[in-house]
């Protein structure tokens, strides 16, 4: 019997392991650099809408670090193998998404692109779904970072009134029922984000709460 076939695989079992092992080390640090970053905008919901401007400025350096793990992890991966192990670092990458979608509100009271997350990201987002000869960001995590936005602005609604920025709440509002709308006109096929999208009806009504409570006291 050759024995060289068993060699062989026994080869192969141990690239995979250190693969792992890489791969995990790496998703690890990707982890890291947005948990920092999340940390940073945490603060955004105590500050005066200029200050929080001028916080998601600063915090471009932080997605220079997430960039660098992004292209650590890039690395590691075949095209080939790409979806073969996404499901690893895709939860992670979608809070990435979330970072700069929210920093870009804050700084533009605008969407972010799939254009400003490769800006910031470094990375292509795949919005025709098509085979990929690359590493990339999924449109699927892109949307989840949009849909994560939500939740930000009806905490911003509430915080807004905090420190006596009462007609942020309006402005809140308007910006977040087109985004709603704009959400429907997708047929989305993916389970996780039609959940994901079925809950972002709490944070609206949360959003109208906080008008309706102004306006019963006369404050807008």
């Amino acid at each position: 019997m050759d024995l060289q076939v068993f060699i062989d695989l026994q080869d192969k079992f141990e690239k995979e392991t250190a693969l792992n092992e890489e791969l995990r080390d790496a998703i690890k640090e990707l982890e890291k650099c947005c948990r920092l970053a999340s940390a940073k905008f945490a603060k955004s919901h105590s500050l005066t809408r200029e200050q929080a401007k001028e916080l998601a400025v600063s915090a471009r350096t932080q997605f220079k670090a997430i960039n660098a793990c992004i292209t650590n992890l890039a690395g590691l991966i075949k095209p080939e193998t790409f979806y073969r192990y996404q499901d690893r670092w895709t939860n992670t990458m979608q809070t990435a998404c979330a970072l700069v979608v929210f920093s870009t509100y804050l700084e533009e009271a605008r969407l972010a692109t799939p254009e400003d997350i490769e800006k910031h990201l470094g990375f292509k987002v795949n919005t025709e779904n098509r085979d990929i000869s690359e590493f990339v960001i999924t449109l699927e995590e892109y949307l989840h970072g949009v849909i994560s936005l939500f939740n930000e602005l009806s905490r911003l609604a509430v915080n807004s009134v905090i420190v006596n920025d009462v007609e942020r709440p309006q402005e809140i509002a308007s910006f977040a029922s087109e985004l709603y709308s704009g959400f429907q006109l997708l047929n989305l096929k993916n389970d996780s984000l039609r959940r994901r999208f079925d809950s972002i009806k709490y944070d609206i009504k949360r959003i109208e709460e906080v008008q309706y409570d102004l306006r019963v006291r006369n404050l807008n």
